[in-house]
């Protein structure tokens, strides 16, 4: 039977729980499981129910999950060396890379004047959180320099979908992308700024509403 998306919704939000208490409570060796589980759910759902779309479009989508995956597993080990963070960050550039070309390939060709604004705004944004953390990032500012313009890409790009697709999927693609930008943020500012309370929620749960608007926008894109 194929599993239906409001089945798949309640399994998703369980496996996400599922994390949630596992980071928390700080049991890492079962977050090397439940973790991974979060993108290994979203994959197959995607595999399965995005068949209908554009070849470009489900396969690029399928890498920028793949990627994410593992940028996901590689960050579980940031704590034993900081190689892990870096082959991470490398990892979720390459899956916004990939979900850019998609937003792309979907949206306006110009760069007119609605976009021209959003794109300022986020820069702004992107400029003011790198000057705030630039002195604590050491030999990690031009990595993090390119991750920013990675993710702003990602959320731009986004946001040109906008009446090329109709108005759903739109919405919960350029939403996820902000979920996105939102839970690097937060990532950022824990790990070279500040400790955040309950950082490991806050970061899982944009991140795994990211994940999951994303993929369910695309996959209403030709609704």
């Amino acid at each position: 039977m194929i599993l239906k998306p409001n089945t798949f919704l309640g399994i998703f939000i369980l496996l996400v729980l599922l994390d949630l208490v596992t980071g928390s409570m700080h049991f890492q060796e079962m977050r090397q499981f439940t973790k991974p589980l979060l993108l290994i759910s979203l994959i197959l759902f995607f595999g399965i129910k995005g068949s209908h779309l554009p070849k470009k479009i489900y396969s690029y989508t399928l890498l920028a999950l793949c990627f994410s995956l593992l940028g996901d597993i590689l960050l579980l080990y940031d704590h034993l060396a900081t190689l892990y963070f870096i082959l991470g960050l490398m990892a979720f550039l390459l899956a916004h890379i990939s979900y850019a070309l998609v937003f792309f390939t979907q949206g306006k060709k110009l760069f007119k004047k609605e976009l021209r604004l959003v794109s300022g705004l986020l820069f702004a944004y992107g400029t003011t959180l790198y000057l705030i953390l630039q002195e604590n990032l050491g030999a990690l500012k031009i990595p993090v320099i390119i991750y920013i313009l990675g993710i702003l890409t990602l959320s731009i790009t986004a946001y040109s979908r906008k009446d090329q697709v109709n108005f759903p999927s739109f919405k919960l693609v350029f939403i996820g992308s902000l979920f996105f930008i939102a839970s690097d943020s937060i990532l950022a500012i824990n790990k070279f700024l500040f400790v955040i309370p309950l950082s490991h929620l806050l970061v899982m749960g944009t991140y795994a509403a990211a994940q999951y608007l994303i993929v369910k926008g695309l996959l209403a894109s030709n609704d």
